[in-house]
């Protein structure tokens, strides 16, 4: 058979820069506005709530366009590279601008600066993260070396929020006031800016690695259509199913990053262990991706990823059940979460055999709307941890910059660890619902490489023992 097309080996291993480079901005925006917004600017945990919700009620509106205007994109560098290269500055940049607010939290200005700064810094992250996704897909004809590329992106998220959650408040409360016991506007500021700075580089590298070496077999560039962007995705059943496992995965995963800082600080009494908190995940996450491809080998995509979020829902429920004074049960349970934190690779690898299902069902390849998908995930989870966290907590009797009462605590404490760990367990039952085997993934790509070819797998073999017997 004619050899399948294969990411470089420089390119496999540089994609995971795209994610590290997204963690300095984005993660570091997820983990630490929240708390900028209500505990620094002033902003009322209702208008928290309503920005954020707005956001994501147009990123359901961008982020598809955007993967549909990204897959119908035709240049030199491929259909992904040039927008990850052109938004990284942006993205940068408006990172920064989120921990900025010039007006302060109880005017009406304050409130529409943050929430104009948020949703651009959102839609930026839409056009460079979109098409980073998406490039893995069209890096490689391989499902094996897919899932070593989105192995390696995974270590690359993991490494970058070991730095982010490890360093940020440290950084941040080195930059505040002289005594400050907690960071102030200026500290996180200038870690934005740090962290920005490091990011440019690196998604630099991955647009000029990651050769795009999948094309579509219909060469003919379609025009923009929404109605039949959002067709294509709800048509497709199996990304529509790997869609409401990344929401649900997402929520439990980034949406607790949102609100843990609030757990730290008040429930375990001190800012300078959000730090260990927040890395234990995150080494143990890069520790247990480098068996992700040996098991999802041995043992299938689904049913690692099933299994790996249903232990960390174990962990989550330790953390939950652990007195706010018991460090070893508190950093057990952190360390379990930690170490099956591989579930990412799975969900990407599940989206590019959504992806191809879609071809041969349809004609149509749409790697970049089926990318926003997870994007959307991200920024969905994200968000209802900020956003519906806080009211939460607020419900319980939260005050920022006060002493909390018991039951305050215990709101914390459900937000933060019981709520992800139900929707991690959730999730995983949602997997079921995925029926497609890794066989037949592989069996789906072996078609279109005929259609790409136009030459069938037996007239392939044919040819060879043609050819074999006339060299004879």
């Amino acid at each position: 058979m004619e050899k399948k097309r294969k990411a470089s080996r420089l390119g496999t291993i540089c994609y995971g820069l795209g994610d590290l480079a997204s963690q300095f901005v984005w993660t570091y925006v997820g983990s630490y506005l929240t708390i900028y917004y209500t505990d620094v600017v002033g902003l009322a945990p209702l208008a928290v709530t309503v920005i954020m919700m707005l956001a994501r009620i147009w990123d359901a509106v961008n982020d598809p366009m955007m993967g549909a205007i990204a897959e119908r994109t035709r240049s030199k560098f491929g259909r992904f590279r040039p927008y990850i290269a052109f938004g990284a500055p942006f993205l940068a940049l408006f990172s920064v601008l989120t921990f900025v607010n010039p007006f302060g939290g109880k005017s009406t200005a304050g409130v529409i600066w943050a929430a104009v700064t948020y949703i651009i810094a959102g839609m930026i992250y839409t056009l460079v993260n979109i098409p980073y996704g998406a490039l893995a897909g069209v890096m490689t004809e391989d499902a094996d070396q897919r899932n070593v590329i989105n192995t390696f992106r995974n270590i690359g998220m993991n490494l970058g929020m070991v730095i982010v959650n490890g360093l940020s408040a440290g950084l941040a409360l080195k930059f505040s006031a002289a005594g400050a016991q907690v960071a102030d506007g200026h500290g996180y500021m200038m870690v934005a800016i740090i962290y920005g700075i490091i990011s440019i580089p690196m998604f630099l590298i991955v647009a000029l690695t990651g050769k795009e070496v999948v094309q579509p077999v219909n060469e003919e560039v379609r025009g923009f259509s929404f109605k039949e962007t959002i067709a294509n995705l709800v048509n497709n059943k199996y990304l529509m199913i790997i869609t409401l496992i990344m929401v649900l995965q997402m929520t439990a995963f980034m949406g607790r990053i949102a609100v843990t800082a609030y757990y730290v600080i008040y429930c375990l009494g001190s800012f300078t262990m959000i730090g260990l908190i927040m890395t234990i995940p995150s080494i143990g996450g890069i520790i247990g991706s480098l068996f992700v491809p040996f098991f999802a080998k041995r043992f299938g995509k689904r049913n690692v990823l099933m299994g790996a979020m249903a232990i960390q829902a174990v962990g989550l429920f330790i953390m939950y059940l652990a007195p706010f004074d018991n460090m070893n049960m508190v950093l057990a349970g952190d360390i379990i979460f930690g170490l099956f934190n591989v579930g990412f690779p799975m969900s990407l690898s599940m989206v590019s055999d959504s992806v191809d299902y879609m071809e041969l069902k349809s004609g149509v390849r749409t790697d970049g709307t089926a990318y926003a998908t997870y994007g959307l995930a991200t920024k969905v989870g994200n968000a209802i941890g900020g956003a519906f966290g806080i009211m939460i907590m607020s419900a319980f009797g939260y005050v920022a910059n006060a002493e909390q009462t018991v039951e305050a605590l215990k709101g914390i404490n459900v937000t933060v660890n019981l709520i992800p760990a139900i929707l991690f367990v959730v999730s995983a039952a949602a997997c079921l619902l995925w029926d497609m085997t890794d066989a037949q993934a592989d069996e789906i790509r072996r078609k279109l490489a005929e259609r790409h070819t136009g030459i069938s797998y037996e007239e392939e073999i044919n040819a060879d023992l043609v050819g074999a017997a006339k060299a004879v």
